[in-house]
């Protein structure tokens, strides 16, 4: 018993020894850069309002066709009294500029990513939104529409719908350099963290966002999971690929920022109660490497976001002692499908990819998660060893099909009703078939993605059969077209307007067609 009572008695001795033991300067040094690095990012952070809503009177038609389109709030007016029409001033539960709205509603942060509104946050925050509200570090707000979304990655980007409007000027957040190969990493286990959101509404009414601090707990953890890269549609967070910091990081901190001590962006908080179903404390951070940023980049442009495709099943290699005791694991590839990159590269079952792009790899996790977020048309260098032999073999991605949603507001502009897609698309499907059969090498060319109603292009594929959907297009104006940036150029580049497409049966690529647009 006295025994436990003098350590009982040590534990505040012990910590009140540590506290004294600090150098007076260096607390007040730390505190007084902690408060620097707060006060410079804090106007990069925004409160925002999410309603779903669905008493908000309807967009106008050509309005209701744009992708992630919103639009603002109209405040109610009183009926027309003689001359005047007085503003209803009664409160409106569905205006989210008012504060005292905002915990009727999902609520959450965002990161400025430029200087006319552009706002990144987390797509499970927007899904299904429909209205968004906005505040700014400032106390101003703007209604936003979405710019572009993607669920795999949890991000989205808002626009304001009016523009941000005279005074309302916002400060980009400063983005960490992405480092990769040897140099030294952008995060590391242990590193120094702030994290800065809005919990619980607090910032609704005066934008000011809430810290906090701490360490950065893991980087980089994965688990196991299937080797086939077609079957890897699900979201990017189930790779464990986040930033865990043990920053408080709680409900309303959703798209809030993690910064190092510089001051600069690393990750974007998504609170561990989204991921894990659980409310805990610390949370986790997407990280902005060098993956995140292309994807970052993509949906900025408004563009949807193509995961690359490599079309190659994996396994880890066990690390052995070789060359007079230097360790080497690596990818051995169990299987390429024909007809995707990997096939085209010469890339062989048992070979064994090392890196990709400088980046080593030693699970499947590695390999799909940097061939998936390299995006589709990117040209990456495997370093490959096949029997003694260590070569580069470079590959140009295609597209990987996976069915979670996404929202882009700037498409490829339609040859004359007609949009495409990649082949890897059907591919992977035919994959994907009942019974896991293997599908058919599928010929260079494009897919048919999406027909206007009452275009040419509708009318004319509607005469061939019920399913176009299932057609190939492998030349436009007899030139090859292996990509859709092929397709639309080569159809761009007609003096008339009108194109002539090669169609080909991918289950029988001897049935060929030749069809005039328009």
């Amino acid at each position: 018993m006295r025994r436990g009572l003098l350590g009982l008695t040590l534990v505040p001795l012990v910590a009140s020894l540590t506290v004294a033991a600090l150098p007076p300067d260096g607390v007040r040094a730390t505190q007084e850069h902690l408060q620097k690095v707060i006060a410079a990012a804090e106007p990069s952070i925004v409160a925002a309002v999410v309603s779903h809503s669905t008493r908000y009177p309807p967009l106008p038609a050509d309005e209701q066709k744009l992708p992630g389109r919103l639009g603002g709030y109209v405040r109610r007016v009183a009926p027309q009294v003689g001359r005047w029409r007085p503003i209803d001033q009664t409160p409106d539960p569905l205006d989210l500029s008012d504060p005292l709205n905002a915990r009727d509603y999902q609520y959450g942060s965002g990161i400025v990513l430029d200087a006319d509104g552009l706002v990144l946050t987390n797509f499970h925050l927007i899904e299904g939104a429909t209205k968004v509200y906005v505040r700014t570090g400032t106390g101003r707000g703007f209604y936003a529409d979405i710019h572009a979304a993607d669920a795999r990655s949890d991000l989205a980007v808002l626009k304001p719908v009016d523009g941000l409007g005279r005074g309302a000027a916002l400060t980009p957040v400063k983005f960490a350099d992405v480092r990769t190969g040897g140099e030294k990493p952008t995060v590391a286990k242990g590193m120094f963290v702030v994290a800065l959101g809005h919990p619980a509404a607090a910032g609704i009414a005066d934008g000011s966002a809430s810290s906090s601090w701490g360490i950065l707990s893991n980087i980089g953890r994965r688990t196991a999971g299937p080797g086939r890269e077609d079957q890897r549609s699900r979201a990017l967070h189930h790779y464990n690929m986040l930033l865990q910091t043990d920053a408080r990081v709680t409900l309303g901190c959703s798209g809030g920022a993690l910064l190092n001590m510089d001051g600069e962006l690393i990750g974007l908080t998504t609170p561990m109660a989204a991921v894990t179903g659980s409310e805990t404390a610390g949370g986790f951070a997407i990280p902005f490497d060098r993956n995140y940023r292309r994807i970052v980049d993509a949906l900025k442009a408004g563009r949807e976001v193509e995961y690359g495709f490599l079309g190659v099943q994996a396994e880890p290699v066990l690390p052995e002692s070789v060359d007079g005791g230097h360790d080497r694991g690596g990818l051995r590839l169990t299987a390429v499908v024909p007809g995707t990159p990997a096939f085209t590269a010469n890339l062989m079952p048992m070979d064994i990819v090392i890196a990709i792009d400088g980046l080593p790899v030693g699970e499947p996790d590695d390999l799909f998660l940097h061939i998936g977020a390299a995006l589709a048309g990117t040209k990456l260098k495997l370093t490959v060893r096949r029997g003694s032999q260590t070569t580069p073999v470079e590959v140009t991605l295609a597209k990987l099909d996976h069915p979670l949603p996404w929202i882009a507001s700037s498409r490829p502009k339609p040859v004359h009703g007609l949009r495409v897609d990649y082949s890897s698309v059907l591919l992977v499907q035919k994959q994907n078939a009942p019974r896991g059969a293997v599908a058919p090498r599928v010929p260079p060319g494009v897919v048919v993605r999406e027909l206007e109603p009452g275009s040419p292009a509708e009318k004319k594929f509607k005469a061939i059969n019920d399913a176009p959907n299932q057609w190939l297009i492998t030349h436009v104006n007899n030139k090859p077209v292996p990509t859709p940036a092929d397709f639309y150029r080569e159809a761009a580049s007609s003096p008339t307007g009108s194109v002539s497409v090669r169609l080909v049966n991918p289950d029988d690529p001897s049935q060929e067609r030749d069809v005039r647009l328009p």
